[in-house]
Parts: C-alpha cells; structure tokens; sequence
C-alpha cells in the first residue's frame, strides 16, 4: 500500500486483476459518491475535505507498477487507459454503480476513459486545467522546464513563497520504482486524447456523448498556452460544457486556493443538471 501518497488514513484495496489500489475516503455520511484520481493526495487533500462536505469523495491514487491489462500496440502498458480501467474496477469493486468524477490535470486522464469507455457511469466529469488536445501544439514552455523541477513547480504557483515547499515535499514520496516509470508520465498524463485510438474518434466522441463537462483553466498557466488552440476550441465541440477561466491562477491553483477549485466543481455539479429551456 502507497501510504505515503495520502495525507492522513490510507486504505487500500485489491482489484480482481491483483493490482492493490491505494485510496482515501472522506464525506462517509453523504450519499453521492464523488471520485478524483490522483497520483497522491497531499496537497490535493484541502479539495477532498472540502468536497466531502457535500459528497462521500474516494481519491484513487494512480499507481505506476502491479499488473496491467490494457496494452498498447507496442506491448507496452497504456497507462491513459490503465489508470481509467483502475477507476473503473475501483468502483465496481466498491459496488459504486453510479459518481460524479473530478480530476486536475493528469488526473482527468481517468475520466476520459470512463467517459470514452463507461459514460452510463458519470452523472458529470469536472475536468480541470487539462483537456484532449485536437489541434496542434503550440508551444512547450512546459515541459521545457522539466530538467529543473523546482523551476517548473515555481512557475506553476502564484504564491511561492509558501506553495513552492510544499510541492516540492510533495516530489519526494515518489519512490524509486515510480522514477523508473516516469515515462509513462510525459507519454500519457498529459495527453488524454490518447484515450482514444485517432484524434478523428476523439473529436467524434467529445460530439456525441452527452456527459455533462466542466473544464477551469488558470490564465496564467503555462501548460494552458502550449495547446491554445486545442483548449479553445474543446468549449465549441463538447455540448453544453461549462467552460471557465479564472484570471491570475496558475497550474497549481489548488495548492494557492484549494477551496475555490473545490467551490467550481461544486458550482459545475449544481448546474450541471439543471433545465433552463
């Protein structure tokens, strides 16, 4: 069990494939389940109490080992779809028939799978600073700074001074199996119209299937302008999607304002399902 990947009570389960999923629960009292997927839950945790208030929230950790049975076509796992078939067999496992799912970047990989894969089990997918990219991409600021990560993390942050540490304190409960998984990171964890088997599938899906989307960007977000164009144009092709920006956030706008970011998944629930014909 991945227990250094929560922050506070750790649990764990083991899916019919034998991989142990490490999780956290909050909100046991509330009757609508809501899922995020993550690849731990430290600074994340501020947004899972808060959502818990309203909803019984589980937060899967996204794991890089253990058995896999989704492949791509050179052999290799496809973890975009792994980490998705993971949620997936979680909540089955759970007797989890029916959720609301939020994921902040890497962590709406999940829900692209589900919605892709499993969209009678979404009630409304919060996908937040990180969409399928259909257009081409425009520049690389981001993953430019990869080779300093203190550098990268900085410019992911609006306050430094006190969020910087904390991300950086986060870094470290990566172990070293992880780190020699990392390419699995750079290849899928920002990229989740590799969900899909073409671009043309992924833009046809995003038409068609009527799972209620709600997409936040942080203006100042790096990563948000290295696919402009794909993040400008999803809003015109997801139907009735909300589609916000917040002016002056940055990628890691849950460790600056975490209640806020918890405060709009909320808001996209509550008017998600609303008729205003």
């Amino acid at each position: 069990m991945e227990t250094q990947k929560i922050k506070g009570q750790a649990k764990s389960i083991i899916l019919d494939n034998g991989a142990e999923i490490t999780y956290c629960e909050k909100g046991e009292e509330n009757k609508e389940v809501l899922i995020m997927g993550g690849f731990f839950f430290i600074t994340f945790m501020p947004m899972v109490e808060h959502l818990a208030k309203h909803y019984h929230v589980y937060g899967v950790v996204m794991r890089f080992s253990g058995p896999t049975d989704q492949l791509a076509a050179d052999g290799h796992t496809h973890w975009g779809r792994q980490w998705g078939k993971d949620i997936y067999d979680f909540a089955i496992k759970m007797g989890i028939q029916k959720f609301h799912y939020f994921g902040k970047c890497h962590g709406s990989v999940p829900g692209w799978y589900l919605f892709r894969n499993h969209p009678e089990m979404l009630e409304d997918f919060s996908c937040f600073f990180l969409a399928p990219h259909l257009k081409g991409q425009n520049s690389n600021k981001w993953f430019e700074l990869q080779s300093d990560l203190k550098a990268m993390m900085a410019s992911a942050i609006r306050n430094v001074e006190t969020g910087l540490p904390k991300k950086m304190e986060e870094a470290n409960v990566f172990s070293e199996a992880d780190k020699a998984n990392f390419w699995a990171i750079n290849t899928y964890a920002a990229s989740p119209e590799k969900i899909w088997d073409s671009i043309e599938e992924c833009e046809k899906n995003l038409k068609t299937t009527h799972i209620p989307v709600g997409f936040l960007f942080g203006s100042d977000d790096p990563l948000f302008y290295d696919f402009y164009d794909s993040n400008m144009y999803i809003w015109q092709i997801v139907k009735g999607c909300h589609f916000t920006i917040v002016h002056g956030e940055k990628h890691l706008m849950e460790i600056d304002c975490p209640d806020r970011v918890a405060d709009e998944v909320l808001s996209f629930i509550n008017q998600a399902h609303k008729n205003y014909n």
